[in-house]
C-alpha cells in the first residue's frame, strides 16, 4: 500500500477513537461498524516461536494481509521466519517498541511468553495499533484491568486467540444450549488430560521438537530483554526461555494455557461469565523436572445465582479421557470438542432403556460385554454443517470493519478473572470469590 493510504487509516482510527470517547461514557459498543479505507492490511508478528510461527502462516495464507515484520529475541527464530515468509522486503527485529511505533504497521500478533501480553498489547494499542493476543490474556488482575483501559480508550480491534470461537462444533453447541433442547444444566464438566513420552510443555520452536537448538546460548537470545518484564531477574538460562511455561514467573500454568481454552469456549456457548466462587486442587504430582507450575489442576467454578457449577480437571500422565466438554442437563446431555459434538438422551426416561437395550444387543453380536458398547447419540454434527471462518480470518475482517471479534476484549476480561482465580485459589490453600463492584479477588 502506498503511503497516503497508510496515513488515511491512521487517521481513520484517530476518528473513531475520538467520535467514541463520549460514546464510551454513554455505554455505546466498543467499536464502531464502519470501513475501514484500507485495502491491504500490514502486519507485524512479535513473538515467532511455537505458536508465532504458526500464526504468521496463516496470516500469511490471508488475502489482502501482508506480514511486514517480525520480531523475536531468538536469532533461530528470525531465521526460520525470514526463510518461510512470503514477503521478500520482511523486517526483522528484537525490539518489539519500535514495531508498535512503526506507521507502516495496522495490526500487531502477540505471541510472546504470557508475562509479556499486557505491556505489548498496551503499547500497542496506545500506538491505535490493532492486536490480536494470544491466551492466556495476562498474569494479573491489574494487568487485565489496565489492558481493558488501554483497547477501549483506544478504540482498537483486539482478538483473543481462543481459537475454539473459530470451529464449527462450538458454534452448533451454542446454537443447542441456547435452544433450550438440553433442558436445566446445572453442570458443566470441562476435561483436558495429556501426556508423552517426555514431560508436557517439553517443546522448542515447534511442538514436535523435543531437543534444545544447539545454537541456543547468550550470544544468540537477547536474556536482558527477555526477563525485562519479569518479576525476578535471574542469570540467562535457555531452558527457561524456551520452556517458560513450566513456571509461575512467565505464566499461569495449565490454568492460561489449557484451562483457559475450554472454559472462554464454554462461556461462549453458555454464557455463564466470571464465576462467583473458585477452589483449585493440584500441584506437581508426575513431572518431578524443576517446574513449579502444577501437572495436575483440579478447578470447581460456583455460579449459585445460575444454579451452576463449572468444573475443570487435567492431568500431564494420562490421556485416557483426551478433551471434551460435557454439557448435563435434565432433558438432554451435549459433548463438543473441536472434533465433534453430539447429544444424548436422558438416561433416567424409560424410552432410555430401549436404547440401552439395542446397543446390548449389538454388542454381544460382535462379541463384547453389553457394557462395552456405548449407546449411540441422538445427534451427531457433520464436519462442514457449520461453516466458520478461521480466528484470523475473523481478526482481519474485524481491522477492516471495525466490529467486535468473536473473542474481543470483555469475553478476554472474563477469561483473565476466572484463570487468576483458579491460580489464586492454588496459591492461597484456600476458596476465593470474586467481587463484582470492585472487581477484585476477595477470600
Amino acid at each position: 500500500m502506498h503511503k497516503k493510504a497508510k496515513i488515511d487509516r491512521r487517521t481513520f482510527v484517530k476518528q473513531v477513537a475520538a467520535a467514541g470517547a463520549a460514546g464510551m461514557a454513554a455505554g455505546a459498543p466498543a467499536l464502531m461498524a464502519q470501513s475501514s479505507p484500507n485495502d491491504t492490511i500490514h502486519v507485524a508478528m512479535i513473538g515467532v516461536g511455537t505458536r508465532g510461527f504458526y500464526l504468521m502462516q496463516k496470516f500469511q495464507e490471508i488475502e489482502g494481509v501482508i506480514v511486514d515484520t517480525v520480531c523475536d529475541l531468538y536469532d533461530g527464530n528470525l531465521k526460520r521466519a525470514r526463510e518461510h515468509s512470503k514477503n521478500d522486503k520482511l523486517k526483522t527485529t528484537k525490539v518489539w517498541e519500535d514495531v508498535v511505533a512503526d506507521p507502516d504497521i495496522d495490526a500487531v500478533v502477540i505471541a510472546t511468553p504470557d508475562f509479556w501480553h499486557a505491556p505489548m498489547t498496551i503499547g500497542a494499542a496506545e500506538n491505535k495499533k490493532d492486536v490480536y493476543v494470544e491466551k492466556g490474556w495476562c498474569v494479573s488482575l491489574d494487568q487485565a484491568k489496565a489492558m481493558r483501559k488501554a483497547v477501549l480508550e483506544n478504540r482498537i480491534v483486539m482478538q483473543l486467540g481462543h481459537q475454539y470461537n473459530s470451529i464449527g462444533y462450538f458454534h452448533k453447541a451454542r446454537e443447542i444450549y441456547r435452544s433450550g433442547k438440553l433442558g436445566k444444566v446445572t453442570n458443566i464438566r470441562l476435561i483436558i488430560d495429556r501426556t508423552r513420552a517426555w514431560p508436557e510443555w517439553q517443546f522448542f520452536q515447534y511442538y514436535n521438537v523435543i531437543e534444545m537448538p544447539k545454537d541456543a546460548g547468550p550470544d544468540t537470545i537477547d536474556w536482558e530483554r527477555f526477563i525485562k518484564a519479569a518479576p525476578v531477574k535471574r542469570p540467562f538460562d535457555a531452558e527457561r526461555f524456551f520452556l517458560w511455561r513450566k513456571w509461575f514467573e512467565y505464566g499461569t500454568g495449565i490454568a492460561g494455557d489449557l484451562m483457559s481454552h475450554l472454559w472462554d469456549s464454554a462461556n461462549m456457548v453458555a454464557g455463564m461469565g466470571i464465576p462467583e466462587t473458585a477452589v483449585t486442587q493440584g500441584g506437581v504430582y508426575f513431572w518431578k523436572d524443576g517446574r513449579d507450575a502444577p501437572d495436575t489442576w483440579h478447578v470447581l467454578f460456583d455460579y449459585p445465582k445460575q444454579d451452576l457449577i463449572v468444573t475443570f480437571a487435567s492431568t500431564f500422565n494420562n490421556t485416557h479421557y483426551g478433551e471434551v466438554e460435557q454439557y448435563l442437563g435434565r432433558e438432554m446431555t451435549m459433548e463438543v470438542s473441536p472434533d465433534f459434538c453430539r447429544t444424548y438422551a436422558p438416561e433416567w426416561k424409560p424410552e432410555f432403556k430401549e436404547r440401552r437395550k439395542k446397543a446390548d444387543a449389538m454388542a454381544r453380536q460382535v462379541g463384547i460385554a453389553p457394557g462395552d458398547f456405548p449407546v449411540p447419540p441422538v445427534y451427531s454434527m457433520k464436519e462442514d454443517e457449520v461453516q466458520v471462518s478461521s480466528h484470523q480470518q475473523n481478526f482481519i475482517d474485524c481491522v477492516r470493519s471495525r466490529a467486535m471479534p468473536r473473542c474481543g476484549v470483555h469475553r478476554a476480561f472474563e477469561e483473565a478473572a476466572t484463570v487468576l482465580m483458579s491460580v489464586e485459589a492454588y496459591k492461597r490453600e484456600t476458596k476465593v470469590c470474586w467481587d463484582p463492584e470492585k472487581e477484585e479477588i476477595v477470600s
